[in-house]
């Protein structure tokens, strides 16, 4: 980010890089703790508990953890390199 800023803007480019990682992680505990939300009342609500919801759960997190980092890493490979 520092090469496409300005010395204006520069500081604050850098400072919203390193506060999405904050926001990342809180909305990634959201995520988790939503999706086990979903999925412990669907295991209370069926007669049969089966192990195989956990195993789904961890997966569908992980699934939706990826999306970021693959949208991050198109972006990144389309981003044109600077002149220097």
């Amino acid at each position: 980010m520092s090469e496409f800023a300005n010395r204006r803007t520069r500081g604050g480019f850098i400072a919203a890089v390193f506060s999405m990682q904050g926001f990342g992680i809180l909305a990634s505990s959201a995520v988790t703790m939503a999706i086990c939300a979903i999925f412990d009342a669907a295991s209370h609500s069926s007669y049969e508990k089966t192990p195989k919801d956990a195993d789904w759960a961890w997966r569908l997190i992980l699934l939706i953890g990826s999306i970021p980092a693959g949208l991050t890493f198109y972006w990144r490979m389309k981003m044109p390199e600077t002149a220097r």
